[in-house]
């Protein structure tokens, strides 16, 4: 065989699957989850009714775009409410880049 990469490929990843099994903590996680995944090939509508259960929940990603909603009209209306503190930052930003800049240019 002229391409020995793959098979090289391969038998590392046995190797190292063998040698993280050494572990007791990996070694139980592989059993439990061997266990579930065979339940599930048994009882493919029990991991069904699973996934439609949880379809009720918010999902994380949904929960997040909510949050960034949230501060994004808080700081609209800080914004809209203090055109003073709005100023106050920019100037601030603009002292940071400038002293930022000059220490670069050291």
């Amino acid at each position: 065989m002229k391409n020995k990469l793959v098979p090289a490929i391969l038998l590392g990843a046995v190797v190292g699957g063998l040698v993280s099994l050494a572990d007791k903590n990996t070694r139980n996680s592989v059993i439990n989850t061997s266990k579930k995944t065979i339940d599930y090939a048994k009882n493919p509508d029990e991991l069904k009714n699973q996934f439609s259960s949880n379809s009720n929940e918010p999902s994380k990603f949904d929960e997040i775009k909510e949050e960034i909603l949230f501060w994004k009209d808080t700081f609209e209306e800080i914004r809209r409410n203090n055109p003073e503190l709005e100023e106050s930052l920019k100037n601030a930003k603009e002292i940071f880049d400038k002293n930022r800049d000059q220490k670069h240019l050291q």
